[in-house]
């Protein structure tokens, strides 16, 4: 019956991230649509303009508008792909590829802010006369809050289905209204003689461009290398583990992340008069309230802890104290003593940056023995930098 049970939530799980993964698309792939209907009509708007006037800032954050189709068609791509199930060259699903079409994202926007950073370098160093009507700077100014609006309505979408690529995609187009802000006030200035500020403003297009493209390299980079999950998201899984009843402690929390699908792994303290089967129903409770929280798949290790040894409650304060308390400060968990009677082992896992863990544990195991002449022998754990 139980295994009946199981194989039936099984299914359940499985389509509940199917459905995740289809809202996911459906937003992307709607973001991406509506961005190629909006930058289609605004780059052909500043192409017109810039070839009908000469100015190569405005031809300039014409292509970069024309740019953002492609953007957008990876967008498209992206989520589509990212929204095939599993299978058995990818276990995990393909939920990073949201990451890679971020990345062409960044890489495109590089090479369109090289290329005009060298146009505008041979306008500055020939300038021209470009004459545009107030008609036209309204005609700009329009394409502006168009950019705007996609820009925003990018970043709503981003938020509610927490997509790195969308909220990159947002800046993309924001960034879009800058260069073209920088474009207005630049062809205001040529009305005033100032020649120059056509290739002075390409190159602050191109800057801007440059500025974006890297900051979504790192931004789409982070989680295809295996970037930190948001502290944020480290204590909402540690406030619904110990919501259920018996779990006095939570630490070594592990989170593996491919796009909207999260791998999550954490030990829990549990008092050590509990029998084995107690302590396995109760790991089984844990993961299923983090599952139905998160989604994705939750692994539970237990550990006993004896907090009913006379020592401990005198050891647990002196490491607390020893170690501080602040949110950066070193920390301890795990805390056994073995032996009730002199000579007792005291075993426990240390928290900390790796340039002061060798210094901690030396410092830790010196202090107790030298606090309490019962402990004889101090083992001390140190934890990678990826648990928390």
């Amino acid at each position: 019956m139980q295994e009946s049970v199981n194989i039936i939530n099984g299914v359940s799980e499985s389509r509940g991230e199917l459905g995740k993964a289809l809202e996911r698309r459906a937003a992307g792939v709607l973001e991406g649509w509506v961005s190629v209907a909006v930058n289609l009509g605004v780059g052909m708007v500043k192409l017109v303009a810039g070839l009908a006037i000469g100015s190569i800032s405005l031809v300039a954050d014409a292509v970069h508008s024309f740019s953002d189709l492609v953007t957008s068609a990876v967008v498209i791509w992206g989520f589509s792909a990212a929204a095939r199930p599993s299978d058995r060259e990818h276990p995990f699903g393909h939920g990073r590829l949201e990451s890679v079409a971020a990345l062409v994202i960044a890489v495109l926007l590089l090479v369109a802010a090289l290329e005009f950073a060298m146009a505008s370098v041979r306008r500055l160093l020939a300038p021209q006369e470009v004459v545009a009507s107030w008609l036209l700077l309204a005609v700009l100014v329009v394409t502006v809050i168009a950019k705007e609006w996609l820009a925003r309505f990018a970043l709503q979408l981003g938020r509610k289905i927490d997509s790195t690529a969308l909220r990159a995609d947002a800046w993309h187009h924001r960034s879009d209204v800058l260069a073209t802000a920088v474009v207005i006030v630049a062809l205001v200035g040529a009305r005033f003689g100032v020649t120059w500020l056509d290739g002075a403003a390409g190159l602050v297009v191109a800057g801007l461009l440059g500025w974006t493209g890297v900051t979504l390299v790192r931004e789409s980079a982070d989680p295809l290398i295996g970037a930190a999950p948001s502290p944020r998201l480290v204590e909402e899984i540690k406030a619904v583990a110990l919501a259920v009843p018996g779990v006095d402690a939570v630490h070594d929390v592990i989170v593996h992340c491919y796009g909207g699908l999260l791998v999550t792994s954490l030990h829990i303290e549990v008092s050590s008069e509990r029998d084995i089967m107690a302590c396995h129903e109760l790991a089984e409770r844990v993961e299923e309230a983090i599952m139905a929280r998160f989604g994705g798949w939750a692994v539970v290790h237990v550990d006993p802890v004896d907090r009913g040894h006379p020592l401990y409650p005198a050891i647990a304060a002196f490491l607390a104290q020893q170690l501080g308390g602040g949110p950066d400060a070193a920390s301890f968990h795990d805390l056994r003593i073995v032996g009730r009677q002199a000579p007792c082992y005291v075993i426990f896992d240390l928290k900390a940056a790796p340039e002061e863990s060798d210094r901690l544990k030396a410092q830790l195991v010196h202090e107790l023995k030298e606090r309490f002449p019962q402990v004889a022998k101090v083992m001390v754990n140190r934890e990678p930098r990826y648990v928390y």
